[in-house]
């Protein structure tokens, strides 16, 4: 599992044009935790660091535990926006997001 938040950590970063270096700082991490957390190299990780370090990638934590095929920073974005939606307004993105994908 951890193996994963790394690689969405890392993609996340590297989307953002983010260096270790500014993760680390503005997650209040050192950069040798952010690169042995993207290497997956990290047996466990307090929760609190976990969420400071999705904050600082303008992410939630619940971001972290999708289906790894949901973690991709464009399908993240879209997930996030899509849950600040009101139910009715999302419903109608969805289906047309739904018909996009049909033509």
């Amino acid at each position: 599992m951890l193996e994963e938040i790394g690689k969405t950590i890392r993609k996340r970063r590297k989307a953002l044009n983010m260096t270790i270096e500014q993760l680390a700082e503005k997650s209040g991490s050192s950069p040798s935790l952010i690169s042995i957390i993207e290497r997956g190299k990290l047996d466990n990780i307090k929760i609190q660091k976990l969420n400071d370090i999705a904050q600082a990638l303008n992410l939630q934590l619940r971001d972290f535990f999708l289906n790894e095929n949901l973690q991709d920073p464009d399908t993240l974005d879209l997930i996030n926006y899509l849950s600040t939606l009101p139910e009715d307004k999302r419903r109608e993105l969805a289906k047309l997001i739904m018909k996009i994908k049909d033509l």
